[in-house]
């Protein structure tokens, strides 16, 4: 529908020209007519055709122009050459680029307007004829405005996409990298036989599973659609990710996922959970993200037998005078859940990362209305804490201080 309303306005040209043509306003008219019809017609249509080149509406301009000659030769206003005009005037606005093209946007509205003049010596024609072409112009203008707002959207949405994708990358295969590097690192340094055969069998599950998660983010991709935080297939599962990294895909879905994943790190590393059951469902997907990128920086950073102590718990929070008053929350649902990962010292990582695992964490964190912080331990070592709310949505609404 939209598409048949940019061309409606090649509907008057034939009822314009036919009209002149039964009238009879003799042949200097209707050979303008024929003149603007045959040059202006097609390159206008081509210009509809590929928006955005200017450079054959000049030409049009030229067949325009030669049939506002005649019909001034003829003393008769051409309702055909008229509307082209209109037209070719919209389309130069719109998508002007250069002197050329400014300067046929000139010409051709000043011919517009000063031909009528010598239709009459009061000027009638030409008042008549003057608000249109000032219209025209002002719906090319309209038109160029929104083609540069479109542009700019969908730049904005390329933008956002290509970040989407990279952190889909940061959050999905680096752990399993990560994990790779660990595992090469020891299978290096061991002159045990079976432990390399056994370091290597899981590095290559651990690609085998990354190569997998870069199929899908390309398939998720082109269909445009995305998996990231969707719900586990059984409540509070996950896939197994592997001793080689800290998770395959990290989504989660109860307390019993993160248990995995830190079961999953390694006999170093313990977990505490004291939550109520009413934690809402999109707070677990992003703890699961928090846990799984704060156990792969401990892996980076210090190392994998390092020391890690985990723990959920639950802050109580006072609720407003107006929440209150407005009965939209009670205490059964108001508190920050606080997950705190803490590391001892290490004898050190494979590297130093990028930062982009904690930034991605921040953006995530803040959909909800919560805060992480992340930073050294007064004795050694390393600790993050994520605060959210248990009901991200209700604590909206009260607008709640955290």
């Amino acid at each position: 529908m939209r598409r048949l309303l940019t061309w409606l306005w090649l509907i008057p040209v034939p009822l314009t020209f036919a009209f002149e043509l039964l009238v009879g306003s003799g042949w200097p008219l209707i050979l303008g007519n024929v003149i603007a019809v045959a040059v202006g017609l097609p390159i206008l249509i081509r210009a509809q055709l590929r928006p955005g080149r200017s450079t054959r509406l000049e030409w049009a301009v030229l067949g325009l122009l030669g049939g506002l000659v005649l019909a001034a030769v003829a003393v008769t206003l051409s309702l055909t050459t008229l509307w082209l005009s209109l037209v070719a005037l919209a389309m130069l606005t719109r998508a002007s680029s250069g002197r050329v093209s400014i300067v046929s946007i000139i010409v051709l509205a000043i011919a517009n307007i000063v031909c009528p003049m010598a239709m009459a010596d009061d000027g009638t024609f030409a008042l008549m004829v003057f608000p249109l072409v000032i219209a025209a112009i002002a719906i090319g203008l309209m038109l160029r405005s929104n083609d540069r707002t479109l542009i700019e959207r969908q730049a904005t949405a390329t933008e956002a996409e290509r970040r989407r994708i990279a952190t889909e990358l940061h959050d999905l295969i680096a752990h399993e990298v990560t994990g790779i590097v660990v595992l090469a690192q020891a299978a290096g340094r061991s002159d045990n036989p079976d432990l390399r055969t056994t370091a290597l069998a899981k590095i290559e599950d651990s690609g085998t599973r990354a190569l997998e998660e870069i199929r899908r983010l390309v398939s998720d991709a082109r269909s445009g659609t995305r998996t990231d935080d969707s719900p586990a297939t059984a409540a509070g599962t996950v896939s197994d990710p592997g001793p080689g990294a800290a998770s395959r895909t990290p989504i989660a879905s109860g307390p019993q996922a993160l248990r995995d994943r830190v079961a999953a790190f390694g006999k170093s590393a313990t977990i505490t959970i004291d939550t109520p059951t009413e934690v809402a469902a999109p707070v677990w997907p992003v703890l699961d993200r928090v846990l799984v990128e704060s156990l792969t920086n401990v892996r980076r950073h210090a190392g994998a037998d390092v020391p890690v102590t985990v723990t959920v718990m639950t802050e109580p929070t006072t609720p407003t005078v107006s929440a209150v008053a407005e009965n939209l929350a009670g205490p059964d649902v108001l508190g920050t859940l606080v997950m705190t990962v803490t590391n001892g010292v290490g004898s050190g990582g494979v590297g130093a990362g990028s930062g982009t695992g904690l930034n991605s964490l921040r953006v995530r964190v803040s959909h909800l209305g919560g805060r992480i912080e992340a930073g050294p331990e007064p004795g050694g070592g390393w600790s993050v804490v994520a605060r959210l709310p248990l009901n991200p949505l209700n604590d909206h609404r009260t607008g709640e201080n955290r």
